[in-house]
């Protein structure tokens, strides 16, 4: 290509490039505002509340359905005692459910003869197992019981063995409804 095309072509790039920006420049011009507010974003909050505590809820001997404490009283086989605490549960916001779980926080296996069981309560409504659903609104009354039951063992079965349950946890967790 010579030198006079190869100058035509350039020439006529740069037409081309100036006609297509030609109608980009206005006088004229609007906008306008709105004030859409501030967004704010929803809440999950779980909180203790009042005072955990072991009872003895036997249905035979003599402590059944009153207070023990772990660190002075012993479990023995025929034994099952309850750990109870309360939580207060807020679920706040639209697409918002939330999941309460108990972790009976376990260490390692329990001695031959003793099970323990977690369940949870929302609002004085016990589902099955430990996994129980609230809502958004108002606060949640939450009561998790853990129940250690101690089977009718023989012999020196389980004798001054521990049932480890201090790493217990009450998690509550989003979900999509």
């Amino acid at each position: 290509m010579n030198r006079n095309a190869k100058g035509a072509l350039a020439a006529g790039a740069a037409v081309v490039v100036l006609l297509g920006g030609a109608g980009s420049y206005a006088l004229w011009s609007d906008s306008a505002s709105n004030t859409p507010g501030n967004v704010t974003t929803g809440e999950l909050k779980l909180t203790a509340s009042g005072t955990p505590a072991w009872k003895d809820i036997s249905t035979d001997g003599v402590v059944g359905g009153t207070t023990v404490n772990p660190l002075t009283d012993f479990l023995v086989p025929k034994d099952t005692w309850e750990y109870t605490s309360t939580y207060t549960a807020v679920a706040t916001g639209k697409n918002m459910n939330a999941q309460v779980t108990v972790n009976p926080g376990t260490g390692g296996t329990p001695p031959t003869g003793v099970t323990i069981t977690p369940a949870a309560s929302v609002d004085g409504t016990a589902p099955t197992g430990s996994v129980v659903t609230i809502t958004p609104g108002t606060p949640h009354t939450v009561v998790v019981k853990v129940t250690v039951a101690f089977s009718d063992v023989t012999g020196t079965t389980s004798q001054n063995s521990a049932v480890n349950v201090s790493n217990m946890s009450v998690s509550l967790n989003q979900v999509r409804p």
